[in-house]
């Protein structure tokens, strides 16, 4: 894969092994759309703490100078209710030794209401891509 920022790692659908599903779409050097679909339905999980919005069109940040995270806003940007997804390439977690999405999640700790909703992001597993040619009719698309 030729990529020409280090952002151009993260554009993909993933998927971990228990079926959580993530589609990351490039907007800018430093911003990404990203929809997670749950492993139930492969639907937009409809987010409780952000008014019922589906987890379409996150905008998630890749700042450079703070690592080469990719920071995912799952409600609004003062709540910093956040997913963190590291990339990782040959990942040897994984038994195949693919690149790798590693998932974490992080909110301000006076904000622990959050807690009761990471059930909705478990379990934190890695991501591997899901290549183009792949059978994937999960994919969501909010524009044509």
């Amino acid at each position: 894969m030729v990529v020409n920022s280090y952002i151009d790692y993260y554009v993909g659908d993933w998927e971990n092994q228990t079926d959580n599903r993530l589609s990351i779409r490039k907007v800018d050097e430093e911003t990404c759309s990203v929809s997670f679909f749950g492993a139930c339905d492969h639907q937009p999980i409809l987010r409780p703490w952000y008014t019922g919005k589906p987890s379409v069109d996150m905008r998630a940040k890749y700042i450079p100078e703070d690592g080469p995270g990719l920071l995912v806003e799952l409600g609004e940007e003062e709540l910093r209710f956040t997913l963190h997804l590291n990339f990782e390439a040959a990942y040897i977690v994984d038994n195949a030794e693919r690149d790798a999405l590693v998932p974490c999640l992080s909110r301000y700790e006076k904000d622990s209401f959050l807690d009761q909703y990471y059930a909705y992001f478990k379990p934190l597993k890695h991501y591997t891509r899901h290549y183009i040619g792949q059978a994937h009719s999960w994919q969501h698309r909010t524009s044509p």
